[in-house]
């Protein structure tokens, strides 16, 4: 029998600056916490100890690590890919999603162990599962999930620094813009968690302020209109 892990294993999520350098993103009042990390952490098992590096307001100071999950735009992927490689040149295994990652998962792979493709609710016990046991496998493929079905996120882990509260109430779009990656990563079909549940959480945060994160939250004029 295997003796038996006294100590929490670690997990950072990582949150790195976006290098937008102008206009609505230059303003830290402006700035709103990473939803998705939240959620991921909401997920995490009890054995595993959390912790948020958000580089909105704190510079990057390595810690060690069991496992990292990084998240970016593209405007913020070269700096998710310098944090990436700081870990892995000291043996931790780094996994990468978020919207960037997914649309580019070949490029992301060259700087990670592991990339998910798309909503990463999912998979993500897998993906834990597959670090612990030391057999991450390249790819994971999320399943797109109606938001009713996905965790509430740990706000606990955010910066009291944040104005603004993270909130979704759906997630795809409707619509198909050539121009836009909305389709191809949240899909076109128009998912909304019920309007009695969005109160409910609404009237739980205690920020003034709340930034809705959704793809198009006029995607559909009757519940946007709820």
């Amino acid at each position: 029998m295997s003796p038996k892990r006294l100590t929490k294993k670690r997990l950072t999520l990582v949150n790195p600056v976006n290098n937008v350098r102008s206009g609505f993103a230059v303003n830290p009042s402006s700035r709103f916490p990473p939803l998705g990390l939240g959620i991921l952490a909401s997920l995490t098992p009890d054995d595993w100890e959390v912790e948020l590096l958000d580089e909105n307001f704190a510079p990057f100071s390595y810690r060690d690590a069991d496992l990292v999950g990084i998240t970016a735009f593209t405007s913020a992927a070269n700096r998710a890919y310098e944090i990436a490689s700081i870990y892995r040149d000291q043996g931790v295994p780094v996994v990468m999603g978020g919207i960037h990652a997914s649309m580019c998962s070949d490029e992301a792979l060259r700087f990670a162990d592991a990339v998910v493709v798309g909503e990463a609710e999912s998979v993500w016990r897998q993906v834990l599962a597959d670090a612990d046991a030391g057999c991450l496998r390249g790819l994971y493929h999320g399943q797109w999930l109606d938001p009713d079905r996905v965790a509430p996120p740990r706000r606990d882990i955010y910066s009291d620094e944040y104005v603004f509260a993270s909130v979704q109430t759906s997630r795809g779009c409707p619509l198909d813009c050539e121009f836009c990656s909305v389709t191809a990563y949240n899909g076109r079909r128009y998912r909304r968690r019920p309007v009695a549940d969005v109160l409910d959480e609404l009237e739980a945060l205690n920020n003034e302020m709340v930034f809705f994160v959704d793809d198009n939250i006029i995607g559909n004029g009757a519940s946007c209109r709820k």
